[in-house]
């Protein structure tokens, strides 16, 4: 089980961050956490497994929802489902691992795959009785369920980046379609920034000082690296790689990539400086289109506002979108009995085969079912044609550290010195190679 990496990783177990916090809602308590603790159930009655998830917005009452159906339809197997946000969802993973009683299912990311799998502690025997069938999923979401060729997870949901735009704004400005490039961005964002006299950016005397409506917004946090990583794909290269012992980052590209988001801050202004939730901003009308994730859907949809949404759009040569997913491990647990292991294995396949309700959450579920249901829901069309040139983060084992969501993470540092402090782009793009290579030489 190779639980001494275990214990030299449970030193530094805190500074363990995801970057995926974008489907997580702001603040909240942790949900089930008195039951965060796995391991047999020495009572008589239904096989007990427990399934732990990082999940603290509206997908986690979704979840729950889930749970609660399977635990009703059958007597056989009780799951009990705890949730808190993915950070000290982990560190309290490796606590359990350490003492032996780890959940019998844990949710993940497939940049987070490599890490776990080098420490020795996720199980590929239970994926392989799962009988999977890669027709019955998207490419993208396949993809993410291997780690060096081999499949240690079972996929649950994806999401990337899209533009929602707000479609009574867009037509009072006369415009019929939202931006499919980057030039169309700059022009209709132009369009849709307002200062306090009714002038737009483009225009002689807007006082940029005094501006009432913004043409777009977006993340100023990790969410402005992960647009930078589309960009540089757009530009027909992709750095980051499962095996990759040195960064090599084309930093003309990234510089444009770096470069293009300060433009639309500080040139074109059609985005608010120091923004904090543009999704907030979006459902009180202070902006009229935002760049962000499925998982918006649910607050939009409780909302007055009417939204339509849109790929995230073609600013260079080829299309690419940042793109996520979330997949199901089954961590190694020696105490567990084989009763107990099949439970989880049946838990699994039948979440797999009813994950239909799961779109309501604003995720995309991963096999083609549930994707067809998806479909069917409101916004969901524009994430799923964006499927096939989404672009995942490797699951590389020093993933967490490179791609951290949180100071002094090198991709944090980066956006924040492109879209809040304005910094020359290739200088930016140099000291963010230079940080990632020092994580990659620090053995």
């Amino acid at each position: 089980m190779k639980l001494k990496r275990v214990s030299l990783v449970l030193a530094s177990a805190a500074l363990m961050t995801t970057v995926f916090t974008a489907c997580q809602s702001n603040g909240g308590q942790p949900a089930g956490e008195n039951n965060a603790a796995g391991g047999t159930s020495q009572q008589s009655g239904p096989i007990r497994i427990d399934y732990w998830g990082g999940w603290t917005g509206p997908d986690l009452e979704t979840m729950k929802g889930l749970v609660e159906k399977f635990n009703a339809e059958q007597n056989k197997i009780h799951v009990e489902f705890s949730s808190m946000q993915w950070t000290p969802l982990f560190t309290k993973f490796l606590t359990e691992m350490r003492g032996g009683h780890p959940p019998d299912v844990l949710a993940m990311h497939p940049f987070e795959l490599g890490q776990f799998v080098e420490m020795g502690v996720l199980d590929p025997k239970p994926v392989e009785t799962a009988k999977l069938n890669k027709s019955d999923y998207s490419e993208f979401a396949w993809e993410g369920t291997f780690y060096k060729e081999k499949q240690y997870a079972v996929p649950l949901d994806v999401h990337m980046h899209g533009l929602f735009y707000n479609t009574e704004l867009l037509a009072k400005a006369g415009i019929t379609a939202p931006p499919k490039t980057g030039e169309e961005l700059i022009a209709i964002g132009q369009k849709l920034t307002v200062d306090k006299n009714g002038k737009h950016p483009n225009e002689s005397g807007f006082d940029e000082n005094n501006i009432v409506q913004y043409g777009l917004g977006f993340g100023m946090n990790h969410h402005s690296f992960y647009q930078v990583y589309a960009l540089i794909n757009q530009q027909g290269g992709n750095p980051f790689t499962e095996s990759m012992t040195k960064l090599e980052l084309d930093e003309q590209k990234a510089a444009k990539a770096f470069g293009f988001l300060q433009d639309l801050i500080f040139k074109h202004k059609i985005v608010p400086k120091g923004q904090k939730s543009p999704v907030d901003d979006f459902t009180t009308g202070k902006v009229a289109m935002f760049i962000d994730g499925p998982w918006q859907m649910p607050k939009l949809e409780a909302s007055n506002i009417k939204w339509g949404s849109a790929p995230y759009p073609q600013v260079f040569e080829k299309p690419a979108a940042w793109g996520a997913a979330e997949i199901l491990t089954f961590p190694v647990n020696d105490k567990a009995d084989p009763s107990q292991k099949a439970a989880a294995v049946e838990f699994v396949q039948w979440l797999d085969k009813n994950i239909n309700d799961w779109a309501k959450s604003g995720q995309l579920p991963s096999n083609n079912n549930g994707m067809e249901a998806a479909k069917k829901l409101p916004g969901r069309e524009a994430f799923v044609q964006s499927l096939d040139h989404s672009v995942l983060l490797p699951s590389h084992p020093k993933a967490t550290q490179l791609f951290s969501s949180t100071a002094p993470s090198p991709i944090l540092t980066a956006a924040q010195d492109a879209v809040l402090n304005n910094k020359d782009p290739l200088e930016i793009a140099r000291k963010l190679q230079a940080d990632m290579n020092a994580i990659l030489a620090d053995r």
